[in-house]
């Protein structure tokens, strides 16, 4: 009778410690979930006045008044784009027609900017007055590592023909325009590093990317007063980009002052400005 008792509680024992252990089975762990990033998306933007822009743009601004040049700025969370034109071309306007996010990795996202140059009248405005155009780029899938700019050029309206009142005698064409009236690019650049306004020592990294129909580019540091500090000459893709990093060795000056890493190319036997970014030598 004991042993039947015993044999009773050891079968009730199994049976209660096979019941908990069903009851406490983990839960399967949940699946990652997974973010699917498009390769390509459009971003919005719109254009502002300088004069509404924040500090760190017109800082920029200021550095590259009356100068070809195109850069961007990171100003918070917001990010602009400028674009600076020379007296010698300052009938001409940037605009911005198309801005897509390029995300070739998921470590690395850039910005491809479609600019169309335009001809505008420039009225009665002073003939060394600064020309700028300053857009303010829209929500971005990620944070951007560079910015590409690809131009083009289209010519303004013209002013419209006055209505005839009776023959009109031939009138002679008026000869085409020069080539050297208007800004042609061909090639696009940009610096990723150093930032605008960023205090560099001897040697300064300097990273970006270039493309030119020359296949190659300069890229130089120069001060304030346009005196050539250091420069370099790298080989580029003629139609499709070539990243790089290199590095530009200058006698630090005795006290900080202004001076511009820049890329650079010959169109044609004349030097062209690609991309500029002011920077403070130590």
């Amino acid at each position: 009778m004991r042993r039947s008792l015993l044999l009773i509680v050891s079968l009730l024992l199994v049976w209660g410690m096979a019941g908990c252990a069903v009851a406490r089975k983990p839960a399967p762990p949940k699946q990652p979930r997974t973010v699917v990033i498009p390769e390509t998306t459009r971003v919005s933007f719109e254009q502002t006045d300088l004069a509404k822009a924040p500090d760190a743009v017109k800082d920029v601004a200021k550095a590259l008044e009356n100068t070809d040049a195109s850069t961007w700025v990171r100003a918070g969370n917001d990010l602009y784009l400028l674009f600076s034109m020379s007296p010698r071309n300052r009938e001409y306007r940037a605009e911005v027609t198309e801005i897509r996010q390029r995300n070739p990795r998921a470590d690395f996202s850039w910005l491809d900017v479609q600019v169309r140059y335009t001809r505008q009248d420039t009225g009665q405005a002073p003939p060394n007055a600064p020309v700028f155009t300053v857009v303010r780029v829209g929500r971005l899938d990620r944070p951007v590592s560079g910015v590409a700019f690809q131009f083009n050029r289209e010519k303004g309206p013209g002013p419209a023909p006055m209505p005839a009142a009776g023959p009109q005698p031939a009138v002679k064409p008026a000869p085409a325009e020069s080539p050297e009236t208007a800004p042609r690019v061909e090639g696009e650049a940009s610096i990723d590093e150093p930032a605008p306004g960023q205090e560099t020592t001897s040697p300064v990294k300097v990273v970006g990317r270039a493309r030119h129909s020359a296949g190659e580019v300069r890229i130089r540091l120069v001060d304030e007063g346009g005196t050539v500090l250091s420069e370099k000459t790298i080989a580029v893709g003629r139609e499709s980009f070539t990243d790089f990093e290199t590095s530009l060795s200058y006698g630090p000056p005795a006290s900080p002052k202004k001076g511009f890493v820049e890329i650079v190319a010959l169109t044609r036997g004349k030097e062209q400005s690609l991309a500029r970014v002011p920077v403070t030598l130590k």
